[in-house]
């Protein structure tokens, strides 16, 4: 996946056109980030060829944000930013129940519940903001989330926008993030690599990336066309009829619903769909059975057709383009990779 270097640049402006200085601009999922100078100017240097999430923040203005599919090796992007008013919210004196309860189920629900999960540690929780209607669980915050986690290596920024959660365990959430790595010692260091190789593997990113390569089955994985929302067609999908090549730098993937196995035990598959298919006249079959592998994971698409780079970055973000279902969904904040990261073997 080597590629020649790319500039983003512009300028940053508020009212009337003034320059801001010291304005945070940052590319979503990745090590990328800068201040913009005394003339509001900022330039930052990408991989390559791609598409990029720009997010710019600075107190007192709104977040804005832009997307932008670089084929070129520069970039012009100008941002201007709306000047906003800095929520007061009620100080708690003593301990806070409510909040206490909240802070527990956003923390489950934003990091997730893997090991990587839970070796990561909020350093900012009191600017979380919480609200609640109607059994929903809301939150939001003035300024980066600051998580450490210990299990990758990362200091993460969250810019988080948009948080809810149902009492039926339904839950989304939206925001920018950007990566820095953990000061370590050489055996952190060590360990770290091996955790992200493990974290990389059968993800969604490690996924996409094979589809660009058009290398699933040699990466682990093994696709079905879902022929409705709880059943998948038993043959195995070609992706040479699901994806268009753009250019160098894109591909296209059209597709109504894939059911996507990683690491699949195929003897164990071949039993086990001779069992399924005598069971298919039971209502409560689960096609899911059929499949034995380390991951079990459901795409569907929002769009009719989804713009891929090989760095596995989807134009306009995952959470735009797929609904997901199945192990992916568990895979939250806690075990994201940034969009540079690259695996010493991507086998399985």
């Amino acid at each position: 996946m080597a590629q020649s270097a790319h500039t983003i640049s512009g300028k940053v402006t508020g009212e009337n056109q003034k320059p801001l200085a010291g304005a945070t601009v940052f590319v979503d999922g990745s090590q990328i980030a800068t201040a913009t100078n005394s003339q509001g100017k900022y330039e930052i240097t990408v991989p390559g060829a791609g598409s990029y999430h720009l997010s710019v923040k600075m107190l007192g203005y709104g977040i804005t944000d832009k997307d932008v599919m670089l084929k070129n090796q520069t970039a012009n992007l100008d941002f201007t930013l709306a000047v906003t008013s800095i929520k007061l919210h009620e100080v708690k004196i003593g301990s806070d129940k409510a909040w206490a309860k909240n802070y527990a189920i956003f923390k489950k629900e934003f990091l997730g519940t893997t090991e990587n999960a839970r070796g990561c540690e909020i350093l900012n929780p009191e600017i979380i903001n919480f609200s609640t209607s109607k059994g929903m669980l809301y939150a939001d915050a003035d300024d980066f989330l600051v998580i450490e986690n210990k299990k990758l290596g990362y200091r993460i920024k969250y810019l988080l926008k948009t948080f809810e959660h149902s009492a039926l365990a339904h839950t989304a959430y939206n925001g920018d993030v950007v990566f820095e790595e953990l000061p370590g010692t050489d055996d952190q260091k060590r360990q770290w690599a091996k955790n992200r190789l493990e974290t990389y593997k059968g993800s969604m990113m490690h996924f996409l990336r094979s589809v660009f390569t058009n290398t699933t089955e040699q990466e682990g994985f093994v696709a079905y066309k879902m022929v409705s929302f709880s059943d998948y067609d038993t043959r195995p999908v070609k992706f040479d009829s699901l994806v268009t090549a753009i250019d160098t730098s894109f591909i296209s993937l059209k597709f109504k619903g894939l059911y996507i196995a990683y690491q699949l035990d195929t003897a164990a598959t071949q039993k086990a769909f001779k069992a399924w298919s005598k069971r298919r006249g039971d209502v409560t079959a689960n096609p899911a059975d059929a499949v034995h592998a380390k991951y079990k994971s459901q795409l569907f698409p929002h769009l009719k057709e989804i713009i891929i780079d090989a760095s596995g970055s989807v134009f306009s973000g995952y959470s735009l383009s797929f609904l997901i279902r199945g192990d992916w969904t568990y895979k939250r904040v806690g075990d994201q990779l940034p969009f540079e990261y690259q695996p010493p073997n991507t086998s399985p």
